[in-house]
């Protein structure tokens, strides 16, 4: 299972158990760091194994590219999660990182189609 959580605060679930699902669970204004911002609608639907191999791809690319790895987690920047079985792995995605706007178009494409 993949978790991405975006610079807003919103969260990406992808998981691939037989039929593969992505759920977006979006930040609301009461938690969103300004108090205004708002996500939008909760929506979780099955994407095809295309979208799934590209998404894996572009998140193994910044998973590899260890020169925009940051330590902390600041505002704009990304999260990804991978859990497998008892272990979970953690990679921050500095602020306006070429693959970190390519996680999260790609993402937009996918939950918006």
């Amino acid at each position: 299972m993949y978790e991405y959580i975006d610079g807003n605060g919103n969260k990406y679930i992808i998981k691939n158990e037989g039929k593969i699902i992505i759920e977006y669970i979006p930040i609301k204004p009461h938690l969103s760091s300004s108090g205004v911002y708002d996500g939008g609608d909760y929506i979780k639907k099955e994407i095809n194994s295309q979208e799934w191999n590209k998404l894996i791809l572009i998140f193994n690319e910044a998973i590899r590219k260890k020169e925009i790895h940051i330590k902390n987690r600041v505002k704009k920047s990304g999260m990804i999660i991978i859990q497998e079985k008892n272990k979970k792995k953690t990679y921050i995605i500095g602020p306006n990182s070429k693959e970190l706007l390519e996680i999260e178009n790609f993402l937009q494409v996918i939950i918006k189609k």
